[in-house]
């Protein structure tokens, strides 16, 4: 049985080279489920365009990524609130703090780990990020915070670890934005980092247009600005991506016999046809969905009334037609029913279908369209050069 990710590289490494012009120097997030591809699949890709940055999301995945790939820097864009490990301590991982006590938590955790005795005769540089406060509202240090921050830093120090701020970092929401208020934002940062006298040369940035972008390197020369990028860079184009799934069996039945876990009588005559992929893989799954206006709330009231009869409309697809759940998706397996004198799939069968990337896990990826390196990596990190495809 497969739920299958079909990847056409060719063209996804021209995806990231486009998006590498629209957005020079940027620095890919690898994260959670590795936007569908898997992490260390982002970070070969990674590696493979020449990227010797990358951002990801927690403590824990860096710890995993750096088991399997090496990057000159390692960013942790979420602030660490949990126990430390000694494979914690390695010079190109970079923390995100957003408060005091992010602050405090790390430097403690880490002062711990050096009171065991790690074999270190020089203090520990421990690298941070000061994220900065944005309408996101999200954890960030406020420009109140901002006068603070020297002491806080200073107070925070211990013998064994040493503070080396290597930038800011700052988020921004989707929407609902102006570009006047993302610039004014940044603006007010530089400004106060600058005034306090902290390190305010290296900036990281995200969900600006590349409009926006180039417009900051033009108004602050002297700032090196570095756009995140994640679901932008992965999944923004999806041309070079299919989903598709197996058809593991079908069974015909007859209206009011029962079927499945819950033995449920069938509304009508049809075949139920079982399909791979299901909870698992993320089948079935669904985010919280911001309703904007009539129009979206009437159509999440008539999918609500449905729900209410046991009708739920499935993200497979058989000759260009949505295709309905006969029952919920069991953990690996996807049950539908097509009504009778509608046309059916073969067993063995792939029905493409649409899955939600972020929370989707496949059984393989088929990879089409090869990529070619005109130098090989490891002359490439010898010379320092970014590696170039031959596409």
């Amino acid at each position: 049985m497969s739920l299958t990710l079909y990847l056409n590289r060719r063209d996804w490494f021209r995806h990231m080279e486009h998006m590498e012009e629209l957005y020079p120097g940027c620095v890919p997030v690898i994260k959670g489920n590795g936007y569908g591809f898997g992490n260390e699949v982002l970070a070969d890709a990674a590696r493979k365009s020449g990227k010797r940055e990358i951002a990801v999301g927690t403590v824990e995945e860096a710890r995993q990524l750096e088991a399997t790939h090496r990057f000159d820097q390692m960013i942790v864009l979420t602030p660490v609130m949990s126990e430390l490990m000694e494979a914690d301590l390695v010079s190109e991982r970079v923390y995100t703090v957003g408060s005091r006590d992010h602050l405090q938590f790390l430097v403690t955790a880490v002062d711990g780990l050096l009171s065991r005795g790690t074999g270190m005769e020089e203090p520990f540089r421990l690298k941070l990020l000061l994220k900065c406060q944005s309408p996101m509202k999200r954890y960030g240090f406020s420009l109140e915070d901002a006068g603070l921050l020297p002491e806080w830093i200073q107070r925070a120090e211990t013998d064994r670890v040493k503070i080396e701020i290597k930038g800011l970092s700052i988020h921004f929401p989707k929407e609902r934005t102006t570009s006047q208020a993302k610039e004014k934002c940044i603006g007010d940062w530089l400004e106060t980092m600058k005034r306090v006298g902290l390190p305010s040369g290296r900036m990281y940035v995200s969900h600006l247009s590349s409009e926006q972008y180039h417009q900051l390197t033009e108004k602050w020369p002297e700032v090196r600005f570095a756009m995140r990028l994640g679901t932008d860079l992965w999944l923004a184009d999806k041309s070079f991506v299919e989903t598709k799934s197996t058809v593991l069996d079908v069974q015909p039945i007859r209206r009011g016999e029962r079927f499945g876990y819950k033995q449920q009588r069938a509304c009508r005559n049809g075949h139920l046809v079982f399909l791979a992929g299901g909870t698992a893989n993320g089948v079935g799954l669904e985010a919280p969905i911001a309703s904007r206006g009539l129009k979206d709330r009437l159509k999440l009231t008539v999918f609500w009334v449905l729900s209410l009869f046991n009708r739920h409309l499935s993200p497979f697809t058989y000759r260009g037609k949505r295709l309905w759940f006969a029952e919920p998706p069991h953990m690996q397996t996807s049950v539908l029913l097509f009504p009778a004198g509608s046309p059916l799939p073969e067993v063995g069968e792939e029905l493409p279908v649409q899955l939600r990337m972020t929370t989707a896990s496949f059984d393989r990826r088929v990879e089409t369209g090869e990529v070619e390196e005109t130098m090989n990596a490891e002359e490439n990190e010898e010379k320092g050069n970014p590696v170039h495809l031959a596409l």
